[in-house]
């Protein structure tokens, strides 16, 4: 599981509650989190994840600059045009890949395109405006 921080989905998984600290009374906030990527971080459990968590073994959080740095790259270097939730996934399978041994294999899901995220994950004055480069 790829999640930006402060996701409960995170928590679900690493702790097994899925409950992150931005979320205890008094401190809850309508959004306790931002991030530019869309989609991601749910606070609840659906029936899809609750079917599926058995097969998740882990929970890594990928912040929107990682994302960003990804996606640029991939461009780059592959001329893949990515969104984020791509993005996040592909920082998540690489981190996954330096605690493996040589020769591995890993499964990811390259699931959104770029053009879906120009107004905000691809825009420069978007990312400058929120503290990315």
């Amino acid at each position: 599981l790829v999640d930006p921080p402060g996701s409960a989905l995170y928590h679900a998984i690493q702790h097994g509650i899925a409950f992150a600290p931005q979320q205890r009374e008094r401190a809850m906030k309508r959004h306790r989190y931002d991030t530019i990527a869309e989609g991601v971080g749910l606070d609840r459990l659906t029936a899809n994840f609750s079917r599926g968590q058995k097969y998740i073994d882990k929970a890594i959080r990928v912040t929107d600059q990682e994302a960003v740095d990804m996606a640029h790259w991939l461009l780059k270097t592959e001329g893949l045009w990515v969104g984020s939730s791509s993005a996040m996934n592909l920082v998540g399978a690489v981190r996954t890949s330096l605690d493996l041994p040589l020769h591995s294999r890993i499964v990811t899901i390259v699931c959104d395109a770029g053009q879906r995220h120009v107004t905000r994950f691809w825009n420069s004055t978007f990312i400058r405006e929120w503290g990315l480069e």
